[in-house]
């Protein structure tokens, strides 16, 4: 008699025993990445984590892409299954509530942060996937929000955009500032667009706006002046490349190639691959100065020259917008060499914002249901969100989804018209994908939680 006669478990099939080698496979691909971030991790370091040779893992997952795939496609699926289960509690759009469920999903937010970056080079094997499930994500919130009594002259395509932006925006900052809560940012954003707009910060209103500080401090290159224009050519040479692999997928020797210089001559000049990013980030800073804080002029007329500004980078710079992005979120992970640069911009750029629109309360420009503290991690949130989705899309208009969005900040009549009813109606007439099947307004939320969820 076997051992399973007298209950004992039978022995696994050959079918189980794959089962299992390649929920392993899985699990050590998923810590490994979200521990390290994707682009530093090899097949042969998972295999070692799993427990299986190279040739093994390789029987299961033929590249590092089908793996990756398949680490995703299993924390969507999770999610997709809660969706379908779970109904939006009333007086709610039920997207804070997936963010919250996400944010206990473990590595959900690592490497959605990370692929939503690295995936912005249309190289990416993954590019064309997000920049569809983008469209579809675009086309199912509008499709919600567009059954709403959405007030004043709000686009309900132009507002799934910015949503969309700014939940994205918000968990790369999360990544950075694990203090800053996400649910409570969306929870307040839920209840405006369903017409209940929640009270001002009491402290916000006497709250003191102290000078604004620049937009961003720009580091000088060290070196004499010949240091520094080679080290510049060099730094300008790399952008491309750390735009379309990020850090860890670009080596020196192409560095070096694509500057036209030797291995030897590159290291001369800059030193270490970390060295060179440090100096390309400084680089990207002096051209994306945006203008300097307002003086005598109202600060909401500045807040509108920012969204020129972003204008500009996307006509004279694209390479900047691919590059900020990528570096962004490949440099989430703790330990990445440009986590701390970013983890300092990211507290400069609210305090920034902050600064600004206390000042716009206190001028009586800024709307008075508008919380100075809220909106100062939202607005950067948008911006770098508009972002993400433009490297995916470059028919999103950055700098007219941003003076959309600052129009519903100020006050109406107290600056010229900023207007960009033309750009956003052709955008809101057409989302870029076919129009989803009606279904509960959780399911449109639900593509939502990553800006990268395949």
């Amino acid at each position: 008699m076997s051992a399973a006669g007298f209950g004992g478990a039978a022995a696994p099939t050959r079918q189980a025993r794959s089962a299992e080698t390649r929920t392993r496979i899985l699990d050590a691909a998923t810590a490994a990445f979200i521990r390290d971030g994707i682009a530093a991790v090899s097949l042969r370091d998972v295999a070692g984590l799993a427990g299986v040779t190279h040739p093994g893992l390789l029987r299961h997952f033929a590249s590092k892409d089908a793996l990756l795939g398949a680490v995703v496609e299993r924390l969507d699926r999770a999610n997709t299954d809660w969706i379908d289960e779970v109904e939006p509690a009333p007086g709610t759009l039920g997207m804070a509530a997936l963010a919250e469920r996400n944010a206990r999903t473990p590595g959900y937010l690592e490497l959605y942060t990370a692929l939503a970056g690295e995936a912005t080079s249309p190289t990416h094997p993954a590019h064309e996937h997000l920049r569809e499930r983008y469209a579809r994500v675009r086309a199912a919130i509008t499709e919600q929000l567009a059954a709403l009594p959405l007030g004043g002259d709000l686009v309900p395509a132009t507002e799934a955009t910015l949503l969309i932006a700014a939940w994205d925006g918000l968990q790369l900052q999360q990544r950075y500032a694990p203090s800053l809560d996400l649910v409570a940012h969306l929870e307040r954003h839920e209840r405006r667009l369903l017409g209940d707009p929640p009270p001002v910060d009491p402290g916000e209103r006497s709250a003191p706006a102290e000078a604004i500080p620049p937009t961003v401090v720009v580091e000088e290159e060290p070196a004499g002046r010949l240091g520094r224009e080679r080290r510049a050519s060099i730094a300008a040479s790399a952008i491309e490349l750390f735009a379309r692999d990020g850090y860890h997928g670009t080596s020196l020797r192409e560095l070096a190639e694509r500057a036209g210089i030797s291995k030897s001559t590159l290291v001369h000049h800059i030193g270490t691959k970390d060295e060179l990013l440090t100096a390309v980030l400084r680089l990207r800073d002096r051209r994306t100065i945006t203008p300097e804080p307002p003086g005598a002029e109202q600060a909401a007329e500045h807040l509108f020259a920012l969204a020129d500004a972003a204008d500009r980078t996307a006509r004279d710079e694209p390479g900047l917008i691919g590059l900020y992005s990528v570096l962004s979120c490949e440099g989430a992970t703790p330990g990445h060499p440009a986590h701390d640069y970013f983890a300092r911009r990211f507290r400069e750029s609210r305090r920034y914002f902050l600064s600004l629109l206390r000042r716009m309360r206190d001028e009586g420009t800024l709307r008075e249901d508008r919380d100075p503290g809220h909106e100062s991690a939202w607005l950067p949130a948008v911006w770098d969100g508009l972002q993400i989705q433009w490297s995916y899309d470059h028919s999103i208009d950055v700098g007219a989804h941003l003076r959309a969005y600052f129009r519903e900040l100020v006050v109406p009549g107290c600056v010229a018209d900023h207007a960009d009813h033309a750009d956003l109606g052709d955008l809101g007439a057409s989302t870029g994908a076919e129009a989803p099947t009606p279904g509960r307004p959780a399911q449109a939320a639900a593509t939502t939680a990553s800006s990268a969820s395949p």
